[in-house]
């Protein structure tokens, strides 16, 4: 069972629902915390709304779209984007004026190649993706996964350094660096961020030295799942890798997984990695991940720190873990934090 007030957070957040591209058919499926969704686009207004058709209950994911309107798979109900009103019954007489019923929609945002939509009023805005939208850059997205895991079990994973030389042999080879230097992680409201430095060992991505040997990763967090990592190579070249964990069960036991992955020009020109490799790259090192996070106990990580052992490695995972409670408590007292966060 969720925590009542770790609802209220969520219900409040910036959640993806479909990647952009997904978009060109015009009609998709979403889902947030177990509320089925219809994500549709017509001239440019991109809407997110209750998949069920207000007439019968039909999925609206398997409309189409028709005389730039969402039609209803069922009995052809045309309902128009933004406000998602029902504009056209054909069953009715031409002319006739349809019955006043409109489809439920949500806050929607369209931005870092994905759609995303808030169940409620937002506690806190989307945040900022560092890197996105630069000149010279190209950008690959994930191809959306499910996964037996909760929401922060899969935010904690992503920001593991730990656990490269045992999980990713096959990608990053064998000789990772193990020992994680002591880092200090910064805070910024609910925003988390720190620096490591980590060495592949020189045989990642086909042996491309300049690429897999001295690395700086520089971590970000905004609560309560909304991560990045900048990859900065010796031998000049960045690179980000962006996880978005939307949670797709009303208890939290499932979520659905976005990522993006972006180069620079020294990456793609200098060292000769284009973005379809790097997004392979980047795949793999996924598909290698979700079997740990599938069969994790418990399925949730545990926000009592006590609930689990830690050494100096996992300092992002205590304090994360801390500074989600101490959201959770705030939100009793102040329903909306859009205008900002204490330290």
């Amino acid at each position: 069972m969720m925590d009542p007030r770790e609802r209220t957070l969520l219900e409040g957040t910036w959640f993806p629902v479909a990647r952009s591209e997904d978009l060109t058919g015009g009609v998709i499926a979403g889902n947030i915390l177990g509320r089925a969704l219809v994500v549709y686009r017509v001239d440019g207004v991109t809407t997110v709304a209750d998949a069920a058709c207000p007439h019968r209950g039909a999925a609206l994911p398997m409309g189409r779209i028709r005389e730039g309107a969402l039609e209803c798979p069922y009995h052809g109900w045309l309902f128009s984007a933004g406000s998602g009103r029902c504009v056209e019954v054909p069953s009715l007489p031409e002319g006739a004026r349809p019955p006043r019923v409109a489809l439920r929609t949500y806050p929607t945002r369209e931005t870092y190649g994905h759609v995303w939509a808030c169940l409620g009023e937002p506690v806190l805005p989307l945040p900022t993706l560092a890197d996105w939208a630069v000149p010279g850059w190209q950008y690959g997205f994930g191809v959306p996964t499910d996964l037996a895991c909760g929401m922060r079990q899969l935010t904690e994973n992503f920001r593991d350094m730990a656990h490269f030389p045992f999980v990713h042999t096959e990608t990053m080879g064998h000789n990772v660096r193990r020992e994680v230097a002591p880092y200090h992680v910064e805070r910024d409201g609910y925003e988390l961020r720190w620096t490591l430095g980590t060495d592949l060992g020189g045989s990642a991505l086909n042996g491309n030295t300049p690429l897999a040997t001295g690395q700086t990763l520089t971590y970000h967090l905004a609560l309560p799942m909304f991560t990045y990592i900048r990859t900065r190579f010796p031998d000049g070249g960045r690179r980000l890798v962006a996880q978005f964990a939307t949670p797709i069960t009303a208890d939290g036991d499932r979520v659905r997984q976005f990522w993006v992955v972006g180069i620079d020009e020294v990456v793609a020109t200098t060292h000769g990695v284009s973005i379809e490799e790097m997004w392979e790259y980047e795949r793999q090192i996924f598909a290698e991940d979700h079997p740990i996070v599938e069969n994790q106990w418990p399925a949730e990580a545990p926000l009592d720190v006590h609930a689990q052992a830690h050494t100096r490695a996992d300092r992002y995972g205590i304090v994360y873990r801390q500074v989600y409670l101490e959201l959770l408590d705030r939100l009793v007292r102040e329903p909306s934090l859009t205008g900002g966060a204490s330290r």
